[in-house]
């Protein structure tokens, strides 16, 4: 499979800055401002970052409840201009009354009413020029797509019935390398029904059949789904709706100032190796670290693999070594004009064994030797 939209994309923006974290500064994630407010610092996923680092763009400002680490009362999401993006209630952490996001030209990108925390009635979309986008239905047990209209102003979906055809980004690394992702199909009654197919798109525009899904007719639940890049079959349909991250916000999670996190690819490390080695009916309750190191060239290419600080778990480190070698690819290091380099990097990561004997790899760091 090609890479080419990341690695494009990862070239095409100013990154350099951002690859390696700085852990010898202060890391300031929020900071008190006058009238009782705090102001948060959170990159465009709404992960908590440093005030100063290359991928903060999206400041809240807020009341928050430190006794309860919850935000409080009304809030404003500021982009890097100063622009408006998100305005919306909490009471006491709790979701309450109308949102409403905005697009960077100031234009209503989305509007919902919330009740106890949860959506209610209609979700409404609207194209940057102000036209309107997608209605999804949040009154039923299920979210119901009532709405479409393509980008040439086309309803293609109407009282719930039509067809749907709408791509959305990829928010963090796959190893794919494909920045969009294509759904369509049939909807009835706000759901889908019979034949859906994801297809992966490239910067270009060209598509690549990813999946295949059979929805039941009466229903509208996943009935059959197929992944031709694994060829394996899923019950998990993907998002039919753009996925709003301001959630995580209330989470209050960060990260470091690395592109390695801010971009995803730490978290696919994680979901890579706990999906190879998953458990084992006779290791339990383990708490232990790891390192490798690999030797890449300028086109994010292992040349050379070498586990460096084992497993306590001797038996382990087998099968640890054979996961080593299934990451095709790793983002290359820039150097100080922003071109791609070859180099030397070690990985850190820990391994989390519970009582079950479940596998759970996590808090991997990337560190690069020519890193400017």
């Amino acid at each position: 499979m090609q890479r080419t939209g990341l690695i494009l994309l990862l070239f095409t923006t100013l990154f350099a800055r951002g690859q390696q974290p700085d852990t010898a500064a202060t890391v300031t994630l929020f900071e008190k401002i006058p009238a009782g407010l705090v102001r948060f610092y959170f990159d465009d996923h709404y992960y908590l970052v440093d005030k100063d680092c290359v991928f903060k763009s999206i400041e809240r400002v807020s009341q928050f409840i430190v006794e309860k680490n919850v935000f409080h009362a009304d809030f404003r999401d500021f982009d890097q201009n100063g622009t408006v993006v998100l305005r919306g209630y909490h009471n006491q952490g709790v979701k309450e009354g109308p949102f409403k996001a905005y697009h960077p030209n100031s234009t209503l990108k989305w509007e919902v009413t919330f009740e106890q925390d949860r959506p209610i009635g209609d979700w409404k979309y609207y194209y940057p020029d102000g036209k309107p986008m997608l209605t999804v239905n949040y009154d039923g047990a299920a979210a119901r797509i009532m709405a479409f209209w393509d980008r040439r102003g086309r309803q293609r979906i109407k009282d719930g019935n039509g067809s749907y055809e709408f791509t959305m980004p990829f928010a963090f690394y796959n190893e794919y390398g494909y920045p969009f992702f294509e759904r369509k199909g049939k909807v009835r009654n706000g759901l889908p029904r019979g034949y859906w197919t994801t297809h992966m798109v490239d910067h270009d525009g060209k598509k690549t059949l990813y999946t295949e899904e059979v929805f039941d007719d009466n229903t509208g639940i996943l009935a059959e789904g197929y992944n031709l890049f694994l060829d394996a079959t899923y019950r998990t349909p993907m998002a039919f709706v753009p996925i709003s991250y301001f959630y995580t916000a209330e989470r209050l999670l960060s990260k470091p100032c690395s592109f390695d996190d801010y971009s995803g690819f730490n978290t696919y490390l994680s979901e890579k190796f706990s999906a190879m080695l998953r458990s084992s009916p006779t290791l339990t309750n383990i708490e232990d670290k790891f390192s490798y190191e690999i030797r890449l060239d300028k086109e994010g290419n292992p040349t050379e693999v070498t586990l460096k600080d084992a497993l306590a778990t001797k038996e382990l480190n087998r099968y640890l070594e054979m996961v080593l070698n299934e990451i095709p690819f790793y983002f290359p290091t820039l150097d100080q004009d922003g071109n791609a380099i070859a180099d030397t990097l070690t990985v850190h990561g820990s391994l989390s064994v519970n009582d079950a004997g479940q596998f759970h790899f996590h808090s991997f760091r990337i560190v690069r030797e020519k890193q400017p």
